[in-house]
Parts: C-alpha cells; structure tokens; sequence
C-alpha cells in the first residue's frame, strides 16, 4: 500500500479514475540511482546528527510532535493553498479571503510549516512556495498531493489511531475499526478508493525510473503487468524499450483508465488490455510478467495462493519479477521500515518481506529465484523463472 502500486495492490477493488493526475508523456529522467541513494543516506544521517546535537528530550519533543505535522500539511493541501500561491508570494490574509479562511489561523497553520521549509516566510509577513510546498500544486507533474490527501483520510488514521490494539493482538486494526477490510471500503467508498488509486500511481511513478534501469527488460518479446492499474509502470517499460509489447492485465474499469494513459504515453498500439484476477482467472502470455507492491498486502498464505495463480498461466521458462520494498529483519531501512507499519495497520496480514521472504514464497509455488536488484529507494525486483 506504498511504494508502493498504481491501481492496485489489490485485485480488489476495481478503481479506474485518478485524480488530480499529470500524464506525463516522456519517460521522467533523475540522478542515478547510486546518487539518489547516497543524498537520501546522508540526509538520514544528518537528521541523526541534528538530534544528536541537542538534548534528548528536544529530538523526542520534535518526533512526538510530528503527527501535528502531518495534520497541518494535510490541512493546506485540502485548501489548496500551494495553488493560489503560483503568483508569488501572499500574505494569510490574501490567502484567506479566496478560500474564506480565518487569517489568523491560516498565518499560523502556514508559519509551522514554514519551520519544516515546506513554506517561505518573508519579515513582510508574505508566504511563498519552496520545492516541497510546489510538490502539493494539482497541476504539478511531480505532485504529492493525492499522496497527502490519502494518508490524512478520516478512515486511515482512524486505523493508526488504534495501533495500541494492533501491536498487543498482531490483527490489523482497520477492518475492526471499521468492520471491512481496506479493500472493501475503497469498494463501498469509491472516491476514497480513486483517491488511494491516484497516489499509489503517484508512487509508482516515483519508482518507474529504478525499476525501468535496474532490470535488464528484454528489447523485444512481451511483458506483462499483472493487477497493473492504470498502466503507469507498463507504459514506462514500454517507453524504454520500442521494439517491446505489452499486456496489462487489470479489473475492466482500471483498464479504461489505462487506455486514456497508454495512448497519451505514445505505447496503446502495443499494449493488450486483459481483464484478469489475482483471486481468480488469470490468462495472459508473455516473456516477462510483473507483479508490483501486491504481495507486501497479504498475509504468506495469499502470496501463494496468488504466485500459484500467476505460476498457472506462465509457460516453462519465463520470468516474474517481483517489485516490493526490501525490509531485512534486523535492518532499519527506509522507507521500507515505515511503510511496513502501514502493512501492519491497514492491509490483510500484510508486511514488507526480505529478499529470502519473497525468494522463499516463490519457491514455494513453483519458481526458481534467479537474481536481485535493489535500487536507490529501497525497491527490489526480485526475479524468478517459471
């Protein structure tokens, strides 16, 4: 449920519309990943070292605290505040009165962000965008704002509200907080589920790069995204490789997303769209078949009830990669270690699992591992033959 998917992890619910999504056309470039993941070290390193430098008590002041953080970001990005803000810099009360906010409020809601330098703020009292807060515009092609709105819903923190329950039990706390599965309510709450939808393809976004460089994807042949949602990772694939076909294999009404994302991607004349089911029938046929954040949902029990069902419409000797966060058991990684907690909370049984789990779960239902390969965020594509 991160890093993780696009529609999905599910098979269910069937989500088809995102919200507030850019589509962008070209495959997004960034550093290396060697890079990436050198600045993303050293900057948990330096975060460390700033807590080290002052008292205890004031690092653990500043952790306690950072659900009032989140809420506050999450507030802003309900108002749409990065949006008005593309003219330049505003003062509160300028802000407030195209929103019908009160300005005060609003002046010290943005100042505790402008602390953590999501916001500028000038001595003339005047708020203005910085690269974080430009992340929240709707129309940004990086936008995290979906992202935000998600995690902030009513029924997820709710969940994480009673993580008391969950640690004493080991039983996820959301279906009992609300007598569903997540899975369910995205169901019975659709503009939730479009929501969540909308994120994780935002996510996987993220993502696409490492995953597109680190595997060496055949130039030709045909790969298959099983429970790909809209496309979003297929479509990059696909970018990377033209002499490539594809399959997507998804719940009909993602699969009409997806033809609106494939064709503005330039590859919808060669990808197939399958309506298929992880928990049910499943054919498609391919060279390479992916299967993206699905099995960090679910409990062992359904991993294999899902590889078998993948394992089934494979021939002899193609390949599934496997694309999940790595979480080795006594390592503290990120964003692997948090987004377990997620797992833990939300999701079925679910956790982020190292690459001898997810080795172990493929061997278990018929593959033979073959190779690892890890990139700069934490995802791993772990690939196997059928």
């Amino acid at each position: 449920m991160t890093a993780p998917t696009d529609a999905t992890p599910m098979n269910p619910p069937p989500v088809a519309q995102q919200i507030g999504d850019v589509a962008a056309v070209a495959l997004p470039r960034r550093p290396p990943t060697a890079v990436v993941r050198a600045a993303l070290g050293l900057r948990r390193r330096l975060l460390a070292l700033a807590d080290r430098a002052v008292p205890p008590q004031f690092a653990l002041f500043d952790h306690s605290v950072a659900g009032a953080r989140a809420a506050a970001l999450a507030a802003v990005t309900r108002f749409g505040i990065a949006d008005l803000l593309v003219g330049g810099p505003r003062t509160a009360v300028q802000l407030a009165e195209q929103v019908d906010l009160d300005p005060d409020a609003l002046h010290r809601l943005m100042r505790s962000l402008a602390l953590a330098g999501i916001f500028s703020l000038g001595r003339d009292g005047r708020f203005g965008l910085t690269p974080m807060s430009e992340r929240l515009r709707i129309d940004h092609p990086d936008s995290m704002r979906n992202w935000v709105l998600y995690w902030s819903t009513d029924s997820n923190q709710s969940a994480w509200a009673a993580i008391d329950e969950t640690v004493r039990t080991g039983v996820p706390a959301f279906p009992s907080r609300h007598g569903m599965s997540v899975w369910q309510w995205f169901t019975e709450h659709p503009d939730e589920g479009r929501l969540f939808a909308s994120a994780m393809r935002r996510i996987t976004e993220l993502d696409a790069p490492d995953i597109v460089g680190l595997y060496p994807w055949p130039r030709t042949g045909t790969v298959c995204d099983l429970a790909g949602g809209a496309g979003t990772l297929l479509s990059r694939i696909l970018q990377s490789r033209p002499e490539l076909d594809g399959v997507l294999v998804e719940a009909p009404l993602v699969l009409a997303e997806a033809e609106r994302v494939l064709e503005e991607r330039g590859v919808r004349d060669r990808a197939e769209l399958v309506v298929g089911d992880l928990f049910g029938s499943l054919e498609a046929e391919a060279d390479v078949y992916v299967l993206k954040s699905v099995l960090h949902d679910w409990d062992d029990d359904t991993c294999r009830r899902i590889l078998a069902t993948v394992r089934a419409t494979m021939r002899p000797g193609t390949t599934l990669v496997l694309v999940e966060l790595l979480q080795e058991r006594n390592e503290a990684s990120y964003p692997s270690s948090l987004t377990d907690l997620q797992m833990m909370v939300v999701c079925d049984g679910g956790r982020e699992r190292s690459r001898v789990e997810l080795q172990a779960l493929l061997r278990a239902s018929g593959f033979t591992p073959t190779s690892v390969h890890e990139g700069a965020t934490g995802v791993g594509l772990v690939a196997a033959t059928a």
